[in-house]
């Protein structure tokens, strides 16, 4: 095709479409290059851990000195973004002895700089930090700044870090405001605490009777759930405390510290005025109270509440002989609830 035959229209558009093809071109090239550079940063990472990861096994062995001075060569050699994340994902697996090595590196390769950086930007690169700090025993002392933080969630995500590493008196300073967050990070809350050791059991008893009932619900439920039998006294006077969720909440804390000197507190509360808490205490009486638990259970399965009816009938063949002798005669009643109980168990112990 000649050029010089072509009409103004028809160049401008033959400019365009090769400017097109052009941009096209280029935008495939870059992608080509970015891909390349991405796969090459990902295989040296890859060498980097497989490196690192072997060598950290010969750390506090006879060479442990040069262990480290090739295990700081790693480091260095692929960058800190990437080193910061090595260290990470490998501390996160190593037990407490051999995380120690690893922290010292962090502090030693300059890490600490860009870690501190990183906690003044955004909240999720604060999250980042808090990672890094709970896999390498908080190399940089930042947890007990980020503790305080104004984002909800780097709080609780450093709570749940300073209760990981043994710190949870520490953690403590920021119940209050993690307590009214919402349900979901109360029980992270009681999960983390739970989970501590030492267990800060002195501190959380002092706190059982805070005027705060959301600081009730969760210390209630982290001695419940750390099983400690010299809170029990502090547990079961829960049971009748004001707040109907820190009521609950102690039926379920007695229930799993399998504190059989609850029984008549939970036998009180079949008759709370909330079925929430009389559903509850169906469950714990039947746990804690075993066979003797059904002539107390049996009045429920004609509450008002159907959920109170239903896991009545669920508890009650947990008490043995004597709660199946008394949902055969609900059934016969027409209690639609225990003879739903019953059909259940007619099916599993069939099947068994």
């Amino acid at each position: 095709m000649n050029v010089d035959q072509l009409s103004l229209p028809e160049l401008i558009v033959l400019v365009v479409v090769a400017v097109e093809v052009v941009i096209v071109i280029g935008a495939i090239v870059a992608l080509l290059v970015v891909r390349r550079r991405a796969i090459g940063r990902e295989r040296r990472y890859e060498r980097a851990r497989a490196e690192l990861s072997e060598v950290i096994q010969q750390f506090g062995g006879p060479d442990d000195a040069g262990a480290r001075r090739i295990a700081f060569g790693v480091v260095e050699r692929i960058g800190v973004d990437s080193a910061r994340r090595l260290l990470t994902e490998l501390g996160e697996f190593l037990t407490v002895d051999l995380v120690e090595p690893l922290s010292t590196i962090y502090v030693e390769a300059g890490l600490v700089t860009a870690t501190a950086q990183g906690a003044k930007r955004r909240p999720w690169e604060r999250l980042r930090v808090i990672r890094e700090a709970r896999a390498l025993n908080d190399p940089a002392g930042l947890l007990a700044d980020l503790i305080r933080d104004d984002s909800a969630d780097v709080r609780l995500a450093a709570f749940e870090a300073l209760c990981a590493l043994g710190r949870a008196d520490e953690a403590l300073v920021a119940l209050r405001s993690i307590a009214v967050e919402g349900r979901l990070a109360r029980m992270r809350a009681v999960d983390a605490l739970a989970a501590s050791e030492p267990f800060p059991r002195e501190q959380l008893i002092n706190l059982a009777t805070s005027e705060s009932s959301a600081i009730r619900l969760v210390t209630v439920g982290a001695l419940g759930r750390s099983e400690n039998a010299d809170a029990g006294d502090v547990v079961i006077a829960a049971i009748t405390d004001e707040d109907v969720e820190v009521r609950i909440e102690a039926l379920r804390a007695v229930r799993d510290m399998e504190d059989r000197s609850a029984v008549a507190a939970c036998i009180a509360a079949l008759q709370d005025e909330f079925w929430e808490v009389r559903s509850a205490a169906a469950g714990t009486v039947a746990d804690l109270g075993g066979d003797g638990a059904a002539e107390y259970l049996g009045p429920l399965l004609d509450d008002q509440a159907e959920w109170v009816r239903h896991n009545t009938s669920l508890a009650l063949r947990r008490c043995g002989a004597a709660g199946l002798a008394v949902l055969r005669d609900a059934a016969a009643r027409g209690n639609e609830s225990a003879s739903s109980a019953l059909a259940e168990h007619r099916l599993i112990t069939e099947g068994a």
